[in-house]
């Protein structure tokens, strides 16, 4: 007859279902990392309840939250969205950080309900696949174009497209609430769009990674009250710097990026009151600044007589606020309103 196991210890010094474990979380073993993971979003919690928030300024009314959480060629992620939700727009800053600084001004992850990509370069696109493996009810929207290329540039799962949800370029799709709009933008990605979002009367518009402003990105442009444009490099520290060659000359051409004369020109060119704030976003750590970038567009609106406030302060009358996304870190919590608020 087979003989019981024995059980070496005795039962009373079993821990039992809720009793604390003590577990060595420096271990690299799947339980270490799970505890380690939770302790990171309960700490991201308890900082979330903590924080002062003014809740007369975020809840009643109509507005849009909008947080960067990194802009720049290191990593390029934003959350934008309403009380039924948001969307990322980009994916390439490490989905622990989104998730923590997402905790941190009052919104859970599961609050995300797409991913929106503006192209398949790794700065934007690196983290796609963590931040949707784990959420059945999250989907990533691109373009089939850029879906294959992500495939075939990254090592990322082709998992992946178990998620994908297929957009094209002038058909608006909803996400939570809010219209999204794919427009054509100029960049040496395999496929490149920007996006134009509305709900509520506010429309905020993202063009970031272009060489130029194409046609379509000047038309929704025009119409934003909310914009996010790229301001990537000057152009003198460009040419003096340390890039080779080939790199500078890829830089500025009509498949790079915007220099932050051309930007400041074109804001000064389109600005009407309907246009409340902009703010720059991925600027160049070695070719660029946050104070050059702000001082070549602040004085090319002030030629136009345009009022530009760069500080927290609302914008008030016809006033233009203006802000860098940083390019390492979270930016504050933005909430955008209507005009007629």
């Amino acid at each position: 007859m087979k003989q019981p196991r024995r059980i070496s210890r005795q039962l009373e010094e079993l821990t039992s279902l809720f009793d604390d474990i003590e577990i060595d979380i420096n271990r690299s073993d799947i339980a270490a990392d799970i505890i380690t993971r939770h302790r990171r979003i309960n700490e991201a919690k308890e900082t979330a309840k903590s924080l002062s928030v003014d809740t007369t300024a975020v809840t009643p009314g109509r507005h849009i939250k909008f947080i960067s959480f990194g802009s720049g060629s290191s990593g390029n992620c934003a959350y934008i969205g309403t009380k039924d939700g948001g969307v990322l727009i980009d994916a390439g800053v490490d989905n622990n950080y989104v998730t923590d600084q997402l905790l941190r001004n009052g919104i859970d992850i599961d609050n995300v309900k797409g991913i929106i990509l503006t192209h398949d370069h790794s700065d934007h696109v690196k983290y796609a696949y963590s931040l949707l493996r784990r959420r059945s009810s999250t989907l990533l929207y691109c373009t089939p174009k850029t879906l294959n290329g992500l495939l075939r540039r990254h090592n990322i799962s082709r998992r992946i497209k178990d998620y994908h949800r297929a957009i094209y370029k002038e058909f608006p799709f909803e996400v939570a609430g809010m219209t999204i709009t794919p427009f054509e933008t100029s960049h040496d990605g395999s496929d490149n769009v920007g996006f134009s979002i509305s709900t509520d009367g506010i429309t905020f518009v993202v063009t970031t990674d272009t060489g130029h402003i194409t046609e379509r990105a000047d038309h929704y442009m025009r119409r934003a009250n909310y914009l996010m444009i790229e301001s990537d490099y000057d152009l003198d520290m460009l040419r003096r710097g340390r890039y080779p060659e080939y790199l500078k000359a890829r830089i500025i051409s009509d498949t790079g990026h915007l220099d932050n004369m051309v930007t400041a020109r074109y804001l000064a060119e389109i600005r009407t009151p309907i246009l409340r704030e902009v703010y720059l976003c991925h600027l160049s750590q070695d070719n660029n600044s946050p104070e050059l970038a702000l001082a070549t567009v602040k004085d090319r609106l002030a030629e136009r007589n345009v009022n530009v406030i760069t500080d927290d302060a609302s914008p008030t009358g016809d006033a233009l606020r203006l802000s860098v996304l940083p390019r390492f870190k979270s930016s504050p919590l933005f909430i955008l309103r209507p005009l007629d608020e």
